[in-house]
């Protein structure tokens, strides 16, 4: 990239009119690799929403989080396992009892899954 600035500045092409030109392209087939995504997100965007059921495992307050035995989830390609999500608010932990059954919501968030509503 820095090349290609370099060669615009030297053939006197503007470098913010080549922006513009390419503000309309289109991302696929690119390689994307190794590239930091973070903060890509569009603010209108959310989330895809996942729902399954499981069987509560344990219960983790303090640090959020809660480990379910859950049936296959299809839209990921997972099997049944066993996996613990994080919880956005320690209010639905009080809810929740070991070896409850529950239906539950959940959606990607960073490098794991938070779960956003039980049933």
């Amino acid at each position: 990239m820095k090349k290609i600035c370099f060669a615009l500045i030297l053939s006197g092409i503007s470098i913010a009119g080549v922006a513009a030109d390419m503000s309309g392209m289109d991302m696929k087939g690119m390689d994307m690799k190794g590239m930091d995504m973070k903060g890509m997100e569009q603010p209108g965007n959310k989330a895809q929403t996942y729902r399954t059921t499981g069987v509560v495992k344990a219960l983790d307050p303090s640090g959020k989080r809660v480990t379910i035995a859950h049936q296959p989830v299809e839209a990921l390609g997972w099997p049944a396992m066993t996996m613990t999500f994080s919880v956005k608010d320690r209010k639905l932990i009080k809810k929740l009892h070991p070896e409850e059954k529950i239906k539950f919501e959940f959606v990607k968030h960073g490098s794991g899954y938070l779960i956003t509503g039980v049933n």
